[in-house]
């Protein structure tokens, strides 16, 4: 028994020591794939040529988005609601909010399904069939 535990203990070792090499091996290559990724990735980004921006033409644009934000600002003037906006809205919320709602099914009526087959219709199909197979 004692040879066969030295044994077993032994392979076990090695074993361990292979798979955690195997391990190491696969995680190198992993990272090494990544590594290949991220230095093209930042090749494609460094290839890129940066927008060139006009500064007369940006800071045009931004006194032009400066009037316009003064503009509004500036003509900013409260509408008060009319009375019959406010019934008509007080409408709407009524009927959507209101009690009046039908009451649900009760669970057995809902879980009752139709049985369409057993209709007239199908079952002198079925009595048809019958006859022409004899």
């Amino acid at each position: 028994m004692a040879t066969l535990l030295r044994h077993i203990k032994s392979w076990m070792q090695r074993s361990i020591l292979e798979s955690e090499q195997k391990m190491e091996h696969i995680m190198d290559w992993k990272i090494q794939v990544i590594h290949k990724c991220l230095d093209a990735f930042e090749l494609r980004v460094l290839e890129r040529t940066a927008p060139t921006i006009d500064v007369s033409t940006f800071q045009m644009e931004l006194a032009s988005l400066h009037a316009n934000v003064d503009a509004l600002f500036s003509s900013t003037h409260i509408v008060p609601e009319t009375t019959s906006a406010i019934r008509e809205d007080e409408v709407v919320m009524t009927a959507l909010f209101s009690e009046t709602m039908p009451p649900p099914n009760s669970s057995r009526v809902a879980r009752k399904h139709h049985r369409s087959d057993h209709t007239s219709d199908t079952d002198e199909a079925r009595i048809l069939k019958k006859k022409d197979r004899q």
